[in-house]
């Protein structure tokens, strides 16, 4: 896809006195789940797990199963609802594919029967593609790790780490449209062994409690955990156990905000047995201890 190599994407800034946290989010969709009929005014990714959703986007339905994605752009009636039996989560992010300027007075949602505000619809450029952009994500829980990276530097940010988090969503739409060299045996080129041990990180980190331990978790690729650790530390600039620590203190802080689950409960769904452990860690990394970021952030209590 060519035309990705003219995006510079931006994500849409949380306004002041916003009664709602973030244009870059996530929640849990119910049974039953329904957005009634809308238009916005910039453009939404929607990432989808869990269950079948539906997006209805000028009279034309697109199927939005666990593991894919969809772009809504601005100016267009649409719904969107849970089509399945069970509870579903959707991820979202509100942005421009190039900067365009303030969004001052630009309104998110118009909700039907209401005019929308045609004069503030934040259009694609040209070379953006016309039909709706959706389809499956390749890597799901990379991207997910990617988004969730996304949503803490929005909502908790510095202005110069919201600023940065533009490059989080450049990876994110990359992760998911690009598909070239997405077959490396197609190319007969094997894949990269530091990519293997980011893969078995990653698989062994998402949907359990504790993390094995390293060592043993990247025995079965055949190299040394001194020569994985060099590997990884060429390409990624940190070794796969700080890698680790990202993706569980990253988890951490939204669950500190997300939810009122005590420190050591937090601590033990991200692999720490020892709240005191826990806690070092997430100083050393943060400079606050969990309930220090939890009351700064305004989570619950």
């Amino acid at each position: 896809m060519t035309w990705l190599r003219h995006i510079s994407p931006c994500v849409r800034p949380i306004d002041r006195g916003a009664t709602f946290r973030s244009y870059t989010d996530h929640a849990a969709a119910p049974l039953n789940w329904l957005e009634p009929l809308r238009v916005i005014y910039d453009h939404e990714l929607v990432l989808f797990t869990g269950e079948d959703f539906v997006t209805e986007i000028s009279g034309h339905k697109f199927r939005c199963p666990n593991g894919s994605y969809i772009v809504v752009p601005p100016g267009k009636w649409h719904i969107s609802y849970n089509s399945g039996r069970r509870a579903g989560h959707r991820y979202w992010t509100h942005f421009d594919w190039t900067y365009q300027g303030q969004y001052n007075d630009t309104p998110v949602i118009t909700f039907h029967p209401a005019t929308p505000r045609f004069d503030r619809f934040r259009h694609a450029p040209r070379f953006v593609p016309k039909p709706i952009l959706h389809g499956t994500v390749p890597n799901i829980r990379h991207a997910l790790e990617i988004h969730e990276r996304l949503t803490v530097m929005q909502l908790y940010g510095s202005a110069h780490e919201k600023f940065v988090s533009r490059a989080l969503l450049m990876e994110l739409l990359l992760e998911i449209m690009d598909k070239r060299d997405r077959s490396p045996e197609a190319y007969g080129k094997p894949i990269e062994l530091a990519d293997r041990v980011r893969n078995a990180l990653e698989n062994a980190f998402w949907g359990r409690p504790n993390t094995p331990p390293i060592q043993p978790l990247l025995s079965g690729l055949g190299y040394s955990y001194a020569h994985l650790c060099r590997s990884f530390r060429a390409k990624f600039g940190i070794t796969p156990l700080k890698f680790i620590h990202t993706l569980q203190v990253t988890r951490a802080k939204m669950l500190l905000v997300d939810t009122d689950l005590s420190v050591s409960e937090i601590g033990y769904r991200n692999g720490f047995n020892n709240p005191a452990y826990f806690t070092l860690l997430f100083r050393k990394m943060t400079g606050l201890t969990p309930s220090g970021f939890r009351e700064t952030a305004g989570g619950l209590s």
